[in-house]
């Protein structure tokens, strides 16, 4: 028995194809119109796309740095218009809420092009690791949809100048030890959106710039093997602690489990940016600890490195 799609049905998925088609073309256009742009290992990642319209298995999880407020959307521009009209074909991201969603308007056109509302919990006591927003994304990489989800988990726009990368958020330990199939992971790795849209920028600040050089590199689908010991690992919290569902969030087992997550997804990334010409990162990159150091602290602007940061 066929079943119809319903009226409402019909007009979300015109709506989020008007919004990823509009917001994909403008920004291959703006890319290819006014920037200098390479791409690095795409034909892989599309051979895994155009696999996934046929047969899903598994949810698709991509993880790269953060350079500039328009890494999404610019980075899809890269990818062929063909892909702009289907959006069951396109990632779903997460926006902050007070950025993307502050009113009525923006959070229609945002949640038309498939980005799921985020609190920051230094600004709103919804946030953090377990609010509705990183569940929901776990549901979308589960069966049935096994859809697309890309995540920035350095959480904020970070602009090193040797190009290395902050700690990353646990969140993302979250989409890959939960779902009840193991997403593939597959890392990428940008660099120039930081020209871009620079954070030192001056007037006219709100114009992104041109003649910029810009890169993205795409890495290929981790091995399931990398994080089978770990997800087995929460299996086991899971079933000995079922009865207790606060545990599975703050004790020092499921803490620990989720720290080592996040560390070897970020290793991922790293070993990308190593394969693509950077050298070894400094002792202290990615450590929580460098952000607790004299003029490491802030939130938005120049750290004591020449990092510039903003909370996005």
């Amino acid at each position: 028995m066929t079943v119809k799609a319903s009226p409402v049905s019909l007009w979300r998925t015109a709506a989020s194809t008007a919004a990823m088609a509009t917001t994909g073309i403008l920004s291959r256009l703006f890319l290819y119109g006014t920037q200098r742009v390479k791409v690095d290992g795409m034909d892989k990642f599309l051979e895994l796309l155009k696999a996934r319209r046929n047969e899903r298995n598994a949810g698709l999880l991509t993880v790269s740095n953060h350079l500039s407020v328009l890494d999404d959307p610019l980075i899809w521009g890269l990818l062929p218009c063909s892909y702009m009209f289907s959006p069951r074909d396109l990632r779903y991201g997460l926006g902050s809420h007070d950025i993307c969603f502050k009113n009525k308007a923006l959070g229609s056109f945002f949640a038309a092009g498939q980005v799921l509302p985020t609190f920051r919990l230094h600004k709103d006591p919804r946030g953090g690791l377990f609010q509705p927003s990183i569940s929901e994304a776990i549901s979308l990489l589960d069966a049935p949809q096994h859809h697309w989800m890309h995540i920035f988990p350095e959480g904020r726009v970070h602009q090193n100048p040797k190009h290395e990368m902050r700690y990353f958020r646990w969140g993302v330990s979250r989409l890959l030890l939960e779902p009840a199939i193991q997403p593939s992971l597959v890392p990428m790795f940008i660099t120039g959106f930081s020209d871009i849209m620079h954070e030192s920028r001056g007037f006219p600040r709100f114009l992104p710039r041109v003649g910029k050089g810009v890169t993205l590199h795409v890495g290929e689908v981790v091995p399931d093997s990398r994080f089978l010991d770990l997800r087995s690992k929460w299996h086991d919290l899971k079933y000995r602690y079922c009865d207790d569902k606060e545990y599975l969030k703050t004790g020092k087992e499921a803490v620990e489990l989720r720290i080592e997550t996040t560390g070897r997804v970020r290793e991922e990334v790293a070993k990308l940016r190593r394969r693509v010409g950077f050298p070894e990162e400094d002792e202290g990159a990615g450590k929580v600890e460098t952000y607790r150091l004299q003029g490491m602290g802030m939130r938005e602007g120049k750290l004591a490195d020449g990092t510039w940061e903003k909370d996005t």
